[in-house]
């Protein structure tokens, strides 16, 4: 049989595998060809059971129910009976101290190994971490201790602002002196200006009134 002919075999329901065989033992050929149309038909039926095994399981997961929830806290002892009732293995974990975990009540389920709506298999473990009276305590030192730090940052970045604050009302200052002082010699220098423009007006009057004097006395005396 050509491999053309044996792959569309190959890939023909099981339906269609049967016909052929049946057709091949009817009318007689090669061992060979028999024994691989034989293999190929055994493929497909071991496919068809492991998607019907694969199917099967599906229709058998259980959703991972829900076990903490910002709306309402649930204890320890109750987790863990809701999970018995629905076939599954609980285990308890006791969480690490995080700020997280400051405002929660003594057992309470904080979180769990699977995600909310997550299927798996009927007796699969489910831990459920949970906090206790210590855990709570130390969540609350930890806020405590970061709250005081967020402070003194703030303190700092304060008093960093009120000193940077100075250091320009500073430099205002000083530059405004310094404008002030050079207002002040620009101003004397002009004064000396405008004096000394003055007194050279003056003297110049001065030569052209006493020249004019001495024209007339002597016109009077040629007269």
């Amino acid at each position: 049989m050509p491999t053309e002919a044996i792959k569309a075999v190959a890939e023909a329901p099981a339906e269609t595998i049967k016909a052929v065989t049946d057709l091949i033992e009817t009318v007689g050929v090669n061992d060979s060809v028999k024994l691989g149309v034989s293999m190929t038909r055994r493929g497909v039926d071991a496919g068809s059971k492991a998607v019907a095994k694969k199917s099967e399981e599906r229709s058998t997961l259980v959703e991972v129910p829900e076990m903490y929830s910002s709306d309402y806290r649930l204890k320890l002892e109750d987790a863990k009976r809701w999970l018995e009732e629905d076939g599954f293995r609980p285990e308890a974990v006791v969480v690490q101290p995080n700020i997280i975990y400051k405002d929660c009540a003594e057992f309470e389920v904080v979180a769990t190994n699977y995600k909310l709506g997550k299927k798996v298999k009927p007796g699969t473990r489910i831990i459920l971490r949970y906090v206790t009276s210590e855990v709570i305590a130390t969540s609350q030192e930890m806020f405590i201790e970061s709250e005081k730090h967020k402070a003194e940052t703030e303190r700092e970045k304060a008093e960093n602002q009120a000193v940077r604050a100075e250091i320009r009302a500073g430099h205002a200052v000083k530059n405004k002196q310094n404008l002030d002082k050079t207002v002040a010699t620009v101003q004397h220098g002009l004064n000396d200006a405008i004096a000394s423009t003055q007194k050279g007006v003056k003297g110049l009057l001065s030569n052209i009134s006493r020249k004019k004097k001495n024209s007339n006395k002597e016109s009077d005396n040629e007269n």
